[in-house]
């Protein structure tokens, strides 16, 4: 409840006009009151069908019911509301008297100004009990978000209360060879420490509840089934567990030798649930391939595949139906690829392809088989029969091609395209655009460009970016999405990098912003707690008649500069500091947020003193299989504590899978953005206050 809300009340009076006197002497005092008058128990039950009241104001007479009878029907209704009494008398015995019987205060007809002062107090206390019941409802929230997250964290977590175990996941299960959770739980923690160190671990346990530990890590050696010793980094914290407070623990194995070395080595270039190379070891790979194809005459292409309704799978049947269907998509495909191919999982549910000796032909004909032996394949859990389909992108990769990441940013488009199509379908990604923006024809390109403009080829899309910490306002991302003359997708990097060179980025930035702006304007008419954030060219940095025209289609759409961030690149703005300044200046003096975006790789930290901003968005290539990648870890927790430390917000971009999340989660980041969470859509239908699945 929030101060200037209207109150409801139940007054249970013998007559209308005695239950509005008491009406008005609470509005005279400052409170919006709406009220159900009651005279007999019928009157209050049907008044309770109708409206649940915040409060009862319950007056004295042998017209009406007693006290006692019109709380004993709220406890049959199951309502805990404050209960008022006035009574012709009021003695210090009777207020004990009422109190004892579950009246919240007991008050006399003859000291009328003592109502508004009772009303008052039970008002506050009402605000204080709803502010609480939210909280609790975002902590639970928060540990259920948690509790998702550590069962998908690569590292072995385990909860414990006064010694035992209450919870495992997997990577600890699988560390000490357990096969289920039932076996671990009630297991005391000291039957995974080696006897040599036992004592030691039980005084830094006692010293570490008692808070007299001068840190929680602990090098200790660990002991599993088959009474092998393994040497291990122990971190403590606290913790809560279904509401009871207890205490986390990680393990992190350390190496011993070069036999486990190797292994711990081969273990990183797989992913964990599926078997398949990850992200990383492939990428690794496609950059190799990419440097060989250039001394041969090799076939190559990438196929990169998506499974249309896993989030559905995985919010109405959890998460180990989801991952079994996953494992199963990862078998049909390994069995129906070629004997050279690459296979992996490459993002929380996609896959991709290095396919080898293929033309265009060969490479479409094998997708059109993945895509149907997906919808047609059956994944049986617990009884049920699972299905899903997928939206597959493919691209050729030439000799020119010497760009690891252009050329998954180029089937991982055309795969976007199928699925926003309708999914279940395959496309294949424009080779003779990429082919023309190679050429860099300037002049053929600005005619593409201005046609593109004119003919309002493109639209707009949305990508959540969502909290962390229980802010469940609702924040996106504007995108842009450019249809060339044929029906392909142009990646928005390659279009506008050309726009930069013809300078029409500028006129491409100032239509996102009115079309976005009268987007925005239709969406707070619903809700008034969404924002947009707009991403800017370099050359608009440098358009000294910007804020004024955004400040003319801000007040043409009605809206006010609270809901609109806009984002900049940090590169740009090291290149043109000088512009990047007047700018930032500018936006923030007129109300505006302004973020940092792909924000990370300058290593100067000096350069939040000279621009100000707002908002950090640290970049998608440093999030990206960030759970695998040491190197990356340490630069994205600097990057969060140093927000922190400028009192920034901090947003991570291009969190694609749970592993990822895990480690923000941690770090303490605000916001995340990315697939993982949704793809970007054309309609705003996110719930911001749902789980993350």
């Amino acid at each position: 409840m929030k101060h200037g809300e209207i109150l409801h009340l139940l007054i249970i009076e013998e007559s209308k006009n005695d239950a509005e006197s008491l009406a008005n002497a609470l509005r005279n005092n400052g409170h919006q009151i709406q009220f159900n008058h009651g005279t007999t128990l019928d009157d209050i039950e049907i008044a309770l069908k109708n409206q649940h009241p915040d409060i009862v104001l319950c007056g004295s007479g042998t017209a009406i019911p007693p006290a006692s009878e019109v709380t004993t029907l709220l406890g049959r209704h199951e309502l805990t509301v404050p209960v008022i009494v006035i009574a012709e008398e009021a003695s210090e015995s009777e207020m004990v008297a009422a109190r004892k019987s579950g009246i919240s205060s007991l008050i006399s007809y003859d000291q009328p100004d003592h109502l508004p002062l009772v009303f008052s107090r039970e008002v506050d206390l009402l605000r204080l009990q709803q502010q609480l019941n939210a909280l609790n409802g975002a902590l639970r929230g928060s540990e259920s978000r948690c509790h998702a997250l550590i069962e998908n964290s690569s590292d072995a977590v385990a909860y414990i209360h006064e010694g035992m175990h209450v919870y495992a996941n997997q990577p600890y299960m699988d560390l000490f060879a357990i096969e289920n959770r039932e076996e671990v739980e009630g297991t005391p923690i000291l039957d995974m420490i080696s006897e040599t160190h036992r004592d030691s671990f039980k005084g830094f346990l006692k010293d570490y509840l008692e808070e007299q530990a001068e840190d929680n890590n602990l090098d200790i050696a660990c002991l599993n089934p088959a009474g092998e010793v393994f040497h291990s980094s122990m971190e403590l914290s606290p913790a809560t567990m279904e509401g009871e407070p207890c205490t986390q623990i990680i393990i992190r194995v350390k190496a011993s030798n070069a036999e486990l070395e190797k292994k711990i080595e081969s273990l990183s270039r797989l992913d964990s649930l599926t078997g398949l190379s990850n992200r990383q070891h492939f990428m690794q790979l496609l950059k190799e391939r990419i440097s060989e194809q250039n001394t041969t005459d090799d076939h190559r292409a990438l196929i990169y595949i998506t499974l249309d309704n896993f989030k559905v799978i995985r919010e109405e049947y959890g998460i180990v139906t989801s991952d079994t269907v996953l494992c199963d998509i990862a078998e049909l495909l390994e069995a129906n690829c070629g004997e050279n191919d690459c296979l992996s999982r490459f993002g929380d549910y996609s896959f991709a392809i290095l396919h080898y000796d293929s033309n265009e032909e060969k490479t479409l004909a094998l997708g059109e088989t993945l895509l149907h032996k997906i919808a047609g394949h059956l994944s049986e859990v617990n009884g049920r029969a699972i299905t899903t389909t997928s939206s597959i992108g493919t691209c050729t990769i030439k000799n020119s091609s010497n760009d690891a990441q252009q050329i998954i940013s180029w089937a991982d488009m055309a795969c976007e395209v199928a699925r926003s199509s309708g999914g279940n379908q395959i496309h294949t990604h424009s080779v003779v655009v990429s082919e023309q923006i190679g050429q860099e024809n300037e002049q053929a390109w600005d005619d593409v460009i201005r046609s593109t403009i004119d003919e309002e080829r493109f639209h707009l899309a949305y990508q959540p970016i969502v909290s962390l910490k229980g802010d469940t306002r609702q924040r996106y991302e504007v995108l842009l999405r450019i249809i060339d003359e044929a029906g392909h997708v142009i990646l928005p990097g390659q279009f506008l990098s050309i726009a930069e060179k013809t300078g029409l980025s500028g006129e491409i930035d100032r239509r996102i912003i009115s079309t976005a702006f009268r987007k925005l304007a239709e969406t707070r008419k619903d809700n008034d707690d969404t924002s947009f954030y707009i991403k800017l060219s370099g050359t608009t940095l440098t358009d000294t008649g910007l804020p004024a025209w955004i400040e003319e289609q801000l007040r043409e759409n009605h809206l006010v500069s609270d809901g609109i961030v806009f984002e900049i690149p940090e590169r740009t703005a090291i290149d043109d500091l000088k512009s990047a300044m007047t700018f930032v200046k500018s936006m923030q003096n007129l109300n505006y947020k302004v973020a940092f975006e792909h924000y990370g790789h300058s290593d100067q930290p000096q350069l939040l003193k000279h621009l100000p901003v707002d908002i950090l968005k640290i970049d998608g290539a440093l999030i990206s299989g960030l759970a695998g990648n040491e190197e990356n870890k340490s630069r994205v927790k600097a990057i969060i504590e140093l927000a922190k430390e400028h009192g920034k917000v901090c947003i991570a971009e291009c969190v694609d899978d749970a592993g990822s999340l895990a480690q923000l989660w941690q770090y303490g980041v605000d916001f995340i953005q990315g697939n993982f969470v949704q793809e970007p859509s054309k309609e705003l239908n996110y719930d911001f206050e749902g789980e993350i699945a």
